[in-house]
């Protein structure tokens, strides 16, 4: 948050791509109303660690669970993407782009389509040999338990012996689209123009579902199921009989599936009739829907995580969902632009995640929770800071569910400043942060110490007081925390964060943004994956302006209507523990109002949740 004292308000910077919020704030005689339910603990999404650069278009995408190495194949080559450190780089060049990738990681070998055959990879030499399939390969799949691989091509199947490399052909009349693997029955399961059918250890081919446009297929070999999707329908199969025994419909389309081996979940991805989608969860058990998580855009691509029970899913233009499977509560990461492609190393809980549009990997860590944005005191929850009209400084320590530690004074003289704002951990210590403006235009950091203090404050600009709004936001995704500034004449502009307690060049993001009277960062409110903008206008309309992630807004969407009634706000991230960003706003009377999040497009639910915060000329 920030406080303008020009008589425009800018209160609530939040930088939350990287970061979720978990606290709410009190001050002095403050009556604070704890929320229900908040004894739950918040969801929180991974972090990712890095992103390697690779060849143009990624596609498809395998990983060496043995290893730790992904592989990604390109219009450039194949490229490996190691994931627990440095590395990696094009390992092959195939005559003909290669979109199919499988990985046998007890040998340590990587097949790729390569035009009419398939290159056999080396994982320790990168050195290949060519096996002729006759045809180009729709599916691939590798059995580590018989060191089989399977090529489906558009005239059926061929079975290729990992050890020799002796390819027998199965002629299908139809192709074969996808293959699915049971290794518990050594029987592979081929989507054959529309319908399924079943390859025993024998060569036997057998159908099991006729002509229903079958779209996906998913198996748990360690309860031997099988499930099968068409459009809007979704089947059981016994491994045993290779028959149906339950069913179950959908209202919406299908559009992928997968599976928990351990927990026999089934994940289905779904549109609805906006640019939404969801993840329907369903229980094997029963073939009952349990829960149905929504998500920013549609679905593109589900894989499950079964050694930490969490499930991954890019989503359609930006952003990966992360669902908990224990509560079916979601964030978001923003791993790159059009994030198409992921493969799980269950071993060591990294995801690798292929985006199409900026021609790269990121590696998501499973066992590294994203670092809170306002943590001021080290104990791992949000914390609230508020300057009163003495100009002291109050830290509210949070107490990660929805409440309050006792207040600490943090800081006195405060009042000198005219804008302050929360932007996270900007200078790359891992320490939460403040920035603030002086009388005189000088911008300065305040290092925080981890601990409730401060560190030596820093000089980080000048000129600054011709901002009539200053705002914390990750506008490119990058983890770094960047400044929207508002100039008088309307412009808004960008201060990109180097990470390190500087800056890059600032780029200009907009103009007639003097006809907003509120201006605040609001985190991630769609659940997408990248920061947001929170904007109020002069007919008290809350207008969310979602960052496409790369240095532009996607359009606003209108979230609420008669705001104009409130005097500040304030994004605080996940206030309230259900892991979606909420806004804090306070009107004349003093009282402060959550507005609950709801991920997507939806609008918020308000709750009051304290009284008497007109003492404050600050909240951040």
């Amino acid at each position: 948050m920030i406080a303008l004292t020009d008589g425009s308000r800018a209160l609530g910077g939040l930088n939350q791509r990287r970061r979720t919020a978990r606290a709410t704030a009190t001050c002095g005689a403050l009556t604070v109303m704890l929320l229900a339910g908040s004894n739950a603990a918040p969801a929180t999404a991974d972090s990712v660690v890095k992103v390697d650069p690779v060849g143009d278009n990624p596609g498809g995408i395998a990983v060496n669970t043995s290893t730790d190495t992904a592989y990604v194949s390109t219009i450039e080559g194949i490229f490996s993407v190691r994931g627990g450190v440095p590395g990696g780089g094009r390992i092959y060049q195939p005559r003909d782009y290669s979109s199919r990738l499988a990985v046998n990681s007890a040998t340590n070998k990587l097949y790729a389509s390569d035009a009419q055959s398939l290159a056999v990879i080396d994982g320790a030499t990168n050195a290949a040999a060519v096996v002729s399939i006759g045809a180009t390969a729709d599916a691939l799949a590798v059995n580590e338990k018989t060191n089989k691989v399977y090529v489906g091509t558009g005239n059926g199947l061929t079975v290729i012996d990992g050890a020799t490399n002796t390819a027998t052909a199965v002629p299908l009349t139809g192709g074969v689209q996808e293959i699915a693997v049971n290794t518990t029955t050594d029987k592979t399961y081929l989507r054959s123009a529309g319908t399924v059918k079943v390859l025993d250890g024998s060569g036997k081919i057998s159908p099991i579902v006729g002509a229903g446009g079958v779209i996906d297929i998913a198996v748990n070999p360690k309860l031997n199921k099988i499930y099968v999707a068409n459009k809007d329908n979704l089947m059981s199969i016994s491994g045993s009989t290779d028959t149906i025994t339950r069913s179950l419909g959908f209202s919406s389309s299908i559009y992928q599936l997968a599976v928990n081996s351990v927990t026999d979940r089934i994940y289905v991805g779904t549109a609805t009739n906006s640019v939404e989608g969801s993840v329907r969860v369903v229980d094997g058990a029963t073939m009952r829907e349990t829960a149905n998580v929504s998500t920013a855009t549609r679905v593109r691509t589900i894989v499950v995580n079964p050694s930490n029970n969490k499930i991954y899913a890019t989503m359609n233009g930006r952003g990966t969902a992360v669902i908990d499977g224990g509560d079916n509560t979601s964030t978001a990461v923003y791993t790159g632009m059009e994030p198409n492609a992921a493969a799980v190393n269950p071993s060591s809980n990294r995801v690798f995640i292929a985006n199409n549009g900026s021609a790269s990997v990121a590696v998501i860590d499973g066992n590294l929770d994203q670092p809170l944005k306002n943590d001021f005191n080290g104990d791992g929850k949000a914390d609230i800071l508020a300057r009163d009209a003495s100009g002291l400084l109050w830290l509210y320590p949070g107490n990660g569910t929805g409440g309050w530690l006792p207040r600490v004074q943090v800081g006195q003289g405060w009042n000198i400043m005219t804008a302050l704002v929360a932007p996270g951990d900007f200078n790359g210590d891992g320490k939460a942060d403040v920035l603030a403006r002086d009388g005189g235009g000088i911008l300065w950091l305040y290092p925080g110490n981890g601990s409730g203090g401060w560190l030596p404050r820093v000089q980080v600009g000048s000129g600054w007081e011709g901002m009539s709004a200053i705002e914390a936001i990750d506008f490119r995704g990058d983890g770094f925390a960047d400044i929207v500034a508002r100039a008088r004449d309307g412009a808004l502009w960008v201060y990109h964060g180097d990470g390190k307690g500087g800056w890059l060049p600032r780029t200009w993001a907009g103009s007639g943004w003097n006809g907003m009277s509120e201006i605040t960062g609001a985190g991630d409110f769609n659940n997408d994956g990248t920061s947001d903008l929170v904007a109020r206008d002069s007919a008290g309309t809350l207008w969310l302006y979602p960052s496409s992630g790369y240095g532009s807004w996607l359009s606003r969407q209108a979230i609420g209507q008669g705001w104009n009634v409130m005097d500040s706000l304030v994004g605080p991230g996940d206030f309230n523990g259900d892991g979606r960003a909420d806004i804090l706003a306070r009107n004349s009377a003093g009282e402060l109002w959550l507005y609950a999040g709801k991920g997507a497009w939806a609008w918020p639910t308000a709750t009051k949740v304290g009284s008497g915060w007109n003492g404050m000329t600050a909240i951040l």
